[in-house]
């Protein structure tokens, strides 16, 4: 049972009235009444006093069925008004234990508070936090919900909002330490591009913070490598699969079903009747509980899908596209898969795909928890807990006024529980310029490139031709274009050839540009073509710029090393376009913002992952991955996330430093990362174009879907893959279930380490702590062992990793094999051996003969064999079965490993 605790008395219930008062508490107040002793019985380990909890809000409490834990969320209240980001959640077992409290309560809160009463209205904060926005003043601005200034109001739209605004007084946490009265609006711009959520001064209405509910998976959210197929034609081309001709199928989709990730990676299916029993009982058309469809559009209870072409951000019948199926529910369009075809022949198909994703979303998602009680999405809640009336509104081929969000995008948007999310989902763009090279005759030939998106445009400038000068910056590696080049007088009025790596592709551009090239040709390092893109201050670039692949590029410089002069011309692109709707893990990965948002916190506080270290992006790449894991799918098997969007084959890198993998040479991501730029992929911060320091979420949150892709896999391992996803067997369910419960535990603006041990929780309390050793196994390998620091979670530069197993696991397990990674096995030329055993002593490692005959040795340190691995070398070795034999003071593990030639 889920109460929010709207009512005064409720609201007003505190510690003091608790304690003194027993009889008073029903048994609906029990749990309420047990998180408040909690917290009072920790107060002084919480550095608190008394005073700082009397007065402690609910915001959320609900009891989860399948595990009987019983979720309290709070807010610190100072004279009974909320302290914004101040909260506290405790988690009570069904025996009314506490199985897990955290608390970011201010000390001493009513001493740092100031201004008791507001100055302005709450209608003129809305018209404050209006203007702070750069927003238009709202106009008919009427009360439509009333209520106290502490408990909060609804306005309409005021002419201003997408949705109706909610506003409430609040104090609000200054740097200096003092509390500032402060209004707490929340507006959604007409434009959908961002949904904020701001606290503006309660007497001057000067802006004191913003929060945007809006999470964007922009393509250009910085200049880190994402490969991309080497040209249009290159990029898999499926076949269109005909719809002429089939059977009616009654309640039917032609979609790329559940695991099909996009056209490139299977065909399209008809799938007949889909909706779950138990979570959409009345089908995905219904919105009254009551048997038969009140839509035969792609609308029901859990989304409306709907194209927004025209960037209303709203439905209008007759406007905007949300197909028809008649009253038999046959959702059936055609698909053009061909790369020329506009975006729009393949509309009805687009949204009809993206309604069949929401609601798998949904289904799936309520089955391992995000349910009703927690604030999953939903018109009617058929259980009566929770709030009703917010369903996904997803919005397919979004435009928008502003071009920095209009083309290889997707977002999703999540207040609070009750009211509406939004899901965006964009068009993606690739720019195909043929490069023709007139000389030397031996080079003589076209070549394909991408055109920049940071740079001036080749569709304004024209056809850019003339000769290459490759680029000399004086350095080591000359031809990287990093500094002032030494040879400017010869690049000045031709084009600059300049290698990929090192620095940002705009300082590449920068320099050539102030060596007098009129262009610059990036060369690719790697096998793959990449969108050449970048987000931050890219004012005063004015001349155009592409990129070549690797293999033409080194033709190219073996020809100009040679003393051969170069010339080509490069044309006017030509753009394709692909369609985000079709990328089912985009759709997956936004629709993870929602679950992450809702469960973190409680489904009432939408604001609890704002920290540096918050891992939305990851979570949402886990629910992705494991949304697409087909029956035979092995965890070293690189993944690429968006690859369908960004023109990849099934096989590309995708828009993330690199696939995801349980294999470290493909993906070796570790704690270690954050804070820091490694490989040219920046784990830290950047300063955006309006100056504003930002966070690489996308960067951070690779790191923690890494670990829980290995978490998966390891689980998988241990009890195998189920393919019926509602089950709670199996490897993918368990491990599914404890991400989302871990979610519900941990503390508002978690860091990584405090996601692991709310998994580790989570495991204690569904599993009675079985799988514990392997998530420590899982979570040391990727450098969130037991000895890592965390440090604040606002923080990037303050956290310490470490790779050690706790002594508990150590001296209570047995050192066996699954202690020891060893790949690849069998093994060819070489085998990499990792373990996070730890060792006061030097560890000897040994490969060994099944006649135990030492085949070779080395002695290397546990910190190595821990974070990189050792090598060894197997290329002289004789085919067959050896050891891999490890000596550590905590003991000898060992095994088995073929060696084949």
């Amino acid at each position: 049972m889920k109460s929010t605790f709207t009512l005064p008395f409720l609201r007003t219930l505190g510690l003091a009235t608790a304690l003194a008062l027993p009889g008073l508490a029903t048994a609906q107040n029990a749990p309420l009444d047990q998180a408040l002793g909690a917290l009072k019985a920790r107060q002084a380990k919480l550095g608190l006093k008394a005073a700082d909890l009397t007065d402690a809000a609910v915001t959320s409490q609900y009891t989860d069925k399948q595990n009987g834990v019983t979720h309290v969320y709070l807010r610190q209240r100072v004279q009974g008004i909320e302290v914004y980001g101040a909260v506290a959640d405790v988690h009570l077992s069904q025996s009314g234990k506490v199985a897990d409290l955290h608390s970011s309560f201010l000390p001493n809160a009513a001493t740092q508070a100031r201004n008791a009463a507001p100055s302005l209205t709450a209608e003129q904060a809305v018209a404050a936090a209006a203007k702070a926005l750069g927003m238009s003043a709202p106009r008919g601005l009427s009360l439509q919900k009333a209520g106290s200034a502490a408990e909060g109001m609804e306005f309409n739209d005021g002419g201003i909002s997408l949705d109706k605004i909610p506003v409430k007084l609040m104090y609000q946490p200054l740097a200096s330490g003092t509390l500032q009265l402060a209004w707490d609006v929340t507006l959604a711009p007409l434009n959908g591009e961002h949904y904020w959520n701001v606290r503006v001064d309660a007497t001057s209405g000067a802006l004191l913070d913003k929060t945007d509910y809006n999470i964007s998976e922009s393509f250009s959210i910085s200049s880190l490598v994402r490969p991309l197929a080497m040209a249009a034609s290159a990029a898999v081309q499926p076949a269109a699969p005909t719809t002429a001709n089939k059977p009616a199928a009654p309640n039917s989709y032609n979609v790329w079903p559940i695991t099909v990730e996009s056209p490139s990676h299977g065909a399209r299916q008809v799938v007949t009747n889909p909706a779950d029993a138990v979570t959409s009982p009345f089908g995905w058309h219904d919105t009254d509980g009551i048997a038969g469809p009140e839509y035969t559009i792609t609308r029901g209870n859990n989304v409306h899908a709907y194209d927004d072409r025209k960037n209303t951000n709203t439905y209008t019948a007759g406007t905007n596209v949300s197909p028809d199926g008649g009253a038999n529910l046959e959702f059936d369009f055609p698909f053009d898969a061909t790369l020329p075809a506009p975006a729009v022949s393949n509309l009805n198909a687009a949204v009809v795909n993206l309604f069949y994703w929401n609601n798998l979303m949904h289904d799936v998602m309520a089955r391992k928890g995000f349910d009703e009680v927690s604030g999953n999405f939903q018109v009617k809640n058929y259980s009566g807990t929770g709030l009703g009336n917010d369903y996904v509104q997803a919005e397919a081929q979004d435009a928008s006024t502003s071009s920095t969000v209009s083309l290889n995008n997707a977002n999703f948007a999540t207040p609070a529980d009750g009211q509406r999310p939004r899901m965006q989902m964009y068009l993606w763009d690739r720019s195909v310029a043929n490069v023709t090279i007139s000389a030397p005759a031996s080079l003589a030939g076209n070549i394909e490139s991408v055109e920049a998106t940071f740079t001036r445009r080749l569709s304004r400038t024209g056809p850019v031709s003339g000769n290459l000068v490759l680029a000399n910056d004086g350095t080591t590696t000359p031809n990287l274009g990093c500094s002032a080049y030494t040879n400017a007088a010869a690049v000045a009025g031709n084009i600059a050839l300049i290698d990929r790596g090192t620095c940002a592709f705009t300082i590449k551009v920068q320099q050539a540009q102030a060596a007098g090239a009129k262009m610059a040709i990036v060369i690719n390092n790697n096998g793959n073509q990449i969108p050449f893109a970048f987000t931050g201050d890219t004012t005063g670039i004015r001349i155009p710029a592409v990129m070549i692949s690797q293999a033409d590029g080194n033709r190219i410089k073996a020809s100009l090393q040679a003393g051969s002069t170069v010339s080509l011309t490069v044309g006017t692109p030509v753009t394709y376009y692909r369609d985000g709707d079709f990328d089912n893990g985009i759709v997956a990965h936004e629709y993870g913002h929602g679950i992450s948002s809702r469960l973190t916190g409680g489904p009432a506080n939408a604001n609890c992952l704002s920290s540096a270290e918050q891992m939305g992006e990851g979570w949402s790449d886990f629910f992705a991955l494991w949304m697409t894991t087909k029956p035979g799918d092995v965890g070293t098997t690189g993944r690429g996330i968006g690859t369908y969007a960004s023109f990849e084959p099934t096989t590309g890198v995708g828009i993330r430093p690199t696939q995801y993998s349980t294999n470290m040479q493909i993906n070796p991501a570790t704690y270690d990362y954050v804070g820091k730029t490694v490989a040219n992929v920046n784990y830290n911060t950047y300063v955006d174009a309006s100056g504003q320091t930002r966070v690489y979420v996308h960067s951070i949150g690779y790191i923690w879907a890494t670990t829980l892709w290995d978490l998966n896999w390891a689980l998988i391992g241990k009890y195998g893959y189920n393919a019926d996803l509602n089950a709670n067997t199996g490897g993918n369910n368990i491990a599914l279930r404890l991400v989302l419960d871990g979610c519900k535990l941990q503390p508002c603006n978690p860091g990584f380490l405090d996601g692991r041990n709310a998994i580790l929780k989570a495991d204690s309390i569904n599993n009675k702590a079985a799988n514990a050793a392997l998530i420590w196994q899982v979570f040391a390998r990727r450098g969130m062992g037991a000895n890592a620091v965390q440090g604040s979670s606002n923080v990037l530069t303050d956290q310490k990793a470490n790779f050690d197993l706790p002594t508990s696991i150590l001296s209570t397990k047995q050192l066996n094999e699954q202690l020891l990674e060893v790949y690849p096995n069998p093994a060819s030329d070489q085998l990499m051996v990792r373990t996070q055993v730890g060792s006061k002593a030097p560890v000897q490692v040994e490969l060994v003969s099944l006649l135990g005959q030492r085949v070779s040795t080395q002695t290397v340190t546990a910190a190595r064999l821990q974070q990189e691995g050792v090598v060894v070398n197997t290329s002289k070795v004789a085919g067959g079965i050896y050891l891999v034999r490890l000596t550590t003071s905590e003991g000898i593990i060992t095994k088995k490993v073929v060696v084949r030639h």
